[in-house]
């Protein structure tokens, strides 16, 4: 049956207020613009309720268990540099901030590159690991920079999901990158293939966190009226172990961690540390800042 559920919102993205009702997950409230189909949890936490989440995750909670799992981190680091260097011709190199930080592994791998990388995190426990391994790390968000703070390269990997106003936060990376520069985002792709089978219960629809949704064509949108062209859209491949697999599943889908557990039993120990890039469902948008100029398009990648 027909929700009769309704809310008083513009879409962050397209500017429509009409929203439908998706599901409820967590005693949280999921919204899908009828426009640009991109989906929202409403309503939003305040920012007070953010940092708290985020300080607790990354002192006790899974945070804490990806800031251990250093091996993947640099792996991951390292494959997104990899896969950046054809597009962007800072990426061994430039001024590079990179936004949503953690505990600052990208920008040392960055850094060992040859990059003059620093970055920007919101939990004050993550960016004091950070800063007792000797990295340039910023508390607080992109927009609370210095204003003349200007960049080669922005990297936002895993961090537009997150944040509460996503057009204002493409705006202060706008206001962040030098003309000609480019900025990487990364994020769960609402066109995924594990979104389609999985529904309601896609390991992304994380209502504690997660509070925006996009596929390519909607956040392509809002970047080109911010002036940006969208040199690629791709999929993106996360490093991960199966053992560590495991630990993600357990918080955020207890049906499936069931499944793999028992499947882990038969697995031999060496493969369940093998580290293997996997199509976990995310895209990669990689964007050219024109500067006043007009923004257009770029290629689509599979």
């Amino acid at each position: 049956m027909q929700s009769t559920r309704k809310i008083n919102l513009q879409c962050p993205v397209c500017g429509i207020a009409q929203f439908r009702f998706r599901f409820e997950k967590k005693g949280r409230d999921f919204w899908r613009c009828m426009s640009c189909a991109g989906e929202l949890l409403y309503p939003l936490p305040t920012v007070d309720e953010l940092e708290e989440y985020y300080d607790e995750s990354y002192a006790a909670g899974m945070y804490s268990d990806f800031a251990a799992a250093q091996t993947m981190k640099r792996m991951t680091a390292q494959s997104r540099l990899s896969e950046l260097s054809q597009y962007v011709p800072s990426a061994s190199g430039g001024r590079w901030l990179d936004v949503g930080c953690a505990d600052g592994t990208f920008v040392a791998v960055a850094k060992e590159k040859g990059a003059d990388a620093q970055g920007v995190e919101l939990s004050a426990t993550a960016v004091e690991l950070a800063r007792q391994a000797g990295l340039n790390v910023h508390c607080g968000t992109v927009g609370s920079l210095p204003n003349d703070a200007r960049f080669d390269t922005i990297t936002a990997f895993d961090v537009i999901e997150h944040v509460l106003d996503p057009r204002n936060f493409i705006h202060d990376l706008r206001m962040r990158v030098r003309d000609g520069g480019h900025i990487v985002l990364t994020l769960p792709d609402l066109n995924s293939m594990a979104r389609r089978l999985m529904g309601s219960r896609w390991y992304f629809y994380i209502p504690e966190e997660h509070l925006h949704y996009f596929n390519r064509q909607n956040l392509s949108l809002l970047l080109r009226e911010e002036s940006f062209t969208v040199k690629a859209a791709c999929r993106t491949y996360k490093p991960l172990t199966f053992d560590y697999s495991l630990v993600q599943f357990a918080e955020y889908n207890p049906m499936i961690h069931r499944v793999l557990s028992a499947v882990g039993k038969v697995i031999p120990s060496r493969l369940r540390s093998k580290v293997i890039p996997l199509p976990i469902g995310e895209m990669m948008l990689i964007c050219q800042y024109n500067g006043s100029g007009s923004a257009s398009l770029g290629r689509a990648v599979n």
